[in-house]
Formats: C-alpha cells, structure tokens, sequence
C-alpha cells in the first residue's frame, strides 16, 4: 500500500507540474483513504509536500521567463489578505448546518457542493478556452487585484485556494496564456501553502518526517518531470486537458456528497 501512495505522490507531482494544480485535491484523499491517516493531519502533510514541490516545480518555469510577477504581486497579495479577513470574520458566521426539502444538510456537505459548482464553471470555461486563442493582452494590475479578491473569498468559504481556483481566474478573467499562468500558479500556491505550514508549525503539529519527506521528494521529482513535459504540449491543450481533469474531479465530489445525502436521508 505504501509503494502505491508513493507511486501516485510521483503522479501528482506530474499534474502540479503540468497543469498548475490537483495536488492538494488529489493529495489529501490518497493520504486519507489508502494510508489512513486523520483528514485534518493529511491536510497538514498536503500542506508541507506542496510548498516544497510547488517550489521545486517553479523553479523551471522562472528560467523560462514563464510566471508573470505583476500577477503574483498584485493578484497574490489580494487573495491572501481577503482570504485571512474572511476566515477571520466572515466564515464563523456560517451556520453549521442548512435546512434543504426538509432535511438538515451539514456545512460541509453544502460548502463541498458548492466548491463542485465552482470546478464546474471553471472546467467548462477553460474546455471552451482550449478552443480559442492564446494571444490576448495580459490584464491590467487593477484587474488582477479584482481576480485576486474573488479567488481569495471562494478560498476562504470552500476552504480551498489551490490552482483549480487561481489557474482559471489567471486564464479566463486575466487573459494570462496557459503556461505563464501554470508558472504563476505555482508561486502562488508556494507561498499561500509555506503560510500555512508554519501556522501549523507553531500549532505544534506532529509529522512523520521519514514517510513525508519521502512523500515529498517523490512528488518534487514528479513536478519537474510535468514542467519538462509542458515545454513539448500547446497551452491550448493544456487548458483542455485542465479543463477535463477538473470536470471528472467535480463529478466525483458531487457523486460523493450525493450519496452521503441518501444514506442520511434513508437513516
């Protein structure tokens, strides 16, 4: 079992590497399902092994002159502020459960299918930017303050912040091409995933270190075998091979809550 999880750490790394995305999401359930482990000590270890190979991972796209630094300051700085305030005081506010057709519906429950939604307008948007042109004008700073405000709300309430929201605002609402957007992505994702490592540093949290920097290492090894593979794939396929990934992904939370929702109704 342990070879396979550190096969599908080299996996994952590959996706980060090519698309901009999918650790976390695919990271977390891998350590929860196949290794056990506690959802909110897998979301830590998430946590650790992205900041690292999405630093790794960056590194080529920063020789190629493949991430755009106006989005990482304007855009980054943004999210990460609105981010804080809002979980700070907003999320609290949410109530912990909802009536729906007369059933009580948890909060997570409604907020994992709301984050579906989300990955589905943002996989059907980059499916039909796959078809278009990779020559528009990157946005204005002030513009990409704006994508980087809504990225960081949508961050806050789902309790994600990953490339499957930063890749699509980068692409479709900034017109950043697909690789510089994939090379920004990785930053980003860097620096908001170091963030939240010390925080759970000084929290005091335990790791395995032996299994983690394993786990690590074989994803950093993936994440440069993925940005190596983007120099030979057209943006325009990258953003429909994004758009895809994403599609099926969603299908899988909404299928999963779904059926959540019928045991809970049948008992």
């Amino acid at each position: 079992m342990t070879f396979l999880v550190l096969a599908l750490a080299g996996i994952i790394g590959i996706i980060l590497g090519l698309v901009g995305a999918g650790g976390a999401i695919i990271a977390v359930p891998i350590l929860v399902y196949l290794m056990g482990i506690d959802q909110s000590v897998a979301s830590g270890y998430a946590l650790f092994t992205i900041a690292i190979a999405s630093a790794v991972g960056a590194v080529p796209y920063v020789r190629r002159h493949e991430v755009y630094w106006t989005a990482v300051y304007s855009f980054g700085s943004v999210a990460l502020v609105t981010t804080g305030m809002v979980r700070r005081f907003v999320v609290p506010m949410i109530p912990q459960s909802f009536i729906v057709a007369g059933d009580r519906v948890t909060d997570d429950t409604f907020l994992m299918i709301a984050f579906a939604l989300m990955m589905f307008i943002a996989a059907i948007g980059m499916i039909r930017a796959g078809t278009g042109s990779e020559t528009r004008e990157p946005a204005p700073a002030s513009r990409l303050a704006i994508a980087g405000f809504v990225v960081g709300l949508l961050s806050a309430v789902l309790g994600v912040g990953g490339g499957f929201l930063i890749v699509p605002a980068l692409v479709l609402w900034s017109g950043i091409d697909m690789k510089r957007a994939v090379g920004t992505s990785l930053v980003l994702i860097s620096a908001n995933s170091t963030i939240g490592v010390l925080a759970d540093m000084t929290s005091g949290m335990d790791y395995d270190w032996s299994f983690l920097l394993t786990f690590t290492g074989l994803m950093s090894a993936g994440i440069l075998v993925g940005a190596r593979l983007s120099r030979h794939i057209d943006g325009q396929r990258l953003k429909t091979g994004f758009g895809w990934l994403v599609l099926c992904i969603g299908t899988i939370v909404v299928s999963l809550e779904f059926w959540k929702l019928v045991i809970a109704i049948v008992e």
